[in-house]
């Protein structure tokens, strides 16, 4: 019998090799982990069918919204770690990890593909707001409370928020509200001080004179948008804050390497195709430096980890 486990050893690695060496036999499944029509599932969507091109099988996206992505993050964790699910992840999976709010973890159960995408946020104010620089909110702020809107207490507008007040000594209040269009309303109807997003989703505000913006957190200036040109950073004013959103894709731990390799290459290979360019373009996904590695995405999670972690113990998210 002994003699017998090394060649059965052998014979189910020789199975598995030639299921990878197959690998994909079937269509992809892709969980995104948050509604349709969001960004993230208009990024995910316009991916994936450019993946399936590379790869020769569909990738198909689902949509598992709720619970601010742990919802889909749970179901990709149910799945088989075989590389027919992958999940794309956004710093709200990050979050999650720092709070404990979810029966699986990121960095535990996942292990990283790619960062494909990279947004800068943007703080901005109502048109007839009476700050009339960041500064000046700051001052204010140091003093008396200002209120921001949004969906998710603790979540990434939220966290970004604390770690900005942290840094600038302002007072903030959350204020939260059902959906991101009544968002959207308060801020717009003067119900609130604070307006905080990711470009893509202000730049119409903003070019319309809805909204003023303030600053960018970021360390550079965003001097390809002319409405950004004159709109100074959070690290040019001496604040060291630069937390942005971001979205890029992990598999279930224990996938094949082999497997892994072969996604790796080909999302690569999407992430520098004309096509692709062309919606990141399109969509202002090209703004900053989109990509990164497996090995920089994790030590992404980690870097963002000890950001928020502290934050979440001084605003009462976690003990």
């Amino acid at each position: 019998m002994k003699k017998l486990l090394p060649i059965l050893a052998l014979a189910v690695m020789g199975l598995v090799s030639q299921a990878t060496a197959a690998y994909p036999e079937r269509p992809i499944e892709v969980v995104v982990p948050f509604g349709e029509g969001s960004a993230s599932d208009i990024f995910a969507r316009k991916f994936s069918e450019l993946l399936s091109l590379k790869l020769g099988k569909p990738v198909q996206p689902i949509n598992k919204k709720g619970g601010g992505g742990l919802i889909g993050m749970v179901y990709a964790a149910q799945q088989k770690n075989n590389g027919y699910t992958l999940l794309e992840i956004t710093p709200s999976h990050v979050i999650a990890d720092v709070l404990g709010t979810a029966p699986v973890k990121l960095m535990r159960d996942f292990e990283p593909l790619c960062r494909i995408q990279s947004d800068m946020y943007i703080l901005g104010v109502q048109k007839n707001s009476k700050f009339k620089t960041f500064q000046e909110m700051v001052e204010y702020g140091r003093e008396h409370e200002i209120t921001f809107a949004g969906v998710s207490p603790g979540g990434l507008d939220d966290m970004t928020l604390a770690a900005l007040a942290d840094a600038t000594n302002m007072k903030i209040k959350f204020v939260p509200y059902k959906s991101g269009s009544e968002v959207k309303a308060a801020v717009l109807g003067g119900e609130v001080d604070i307006y905080l997003d990711k470009v893509i989703s202000a730049i119409n505000y903003i070019k319309d004179g809805s909204v003023r913006p303030m600053i960018v957190l970021d360390d550079q200036r965003i001097m390809s948008l002319d409405v950004f040109k004159d709109v100074p950073t959070t690290v040019e004013l001496g604040y060291n804050v630069t937390i942005g959103s971001w979205r890029g894709f992990v598999v279930k731990k224990g996938t094949p390497k082999e497997i892994k390799d072969i996604l790796i290459a080909k999302m690569k290979e999407v992430a520098e195709s004309p096509e692709y360019k062309v919606f990141a373009e399109q969509t202002l996904a090209n703004l900053s430096p989109g990509y990164l590695d497996a090995d920089g995405f994790a030590k992404q999670w980690a870097k963002e980890y000890a950001i928020f972690d502290p934050i979440a113990r001084k605003i009462g998210l976690k003990k």
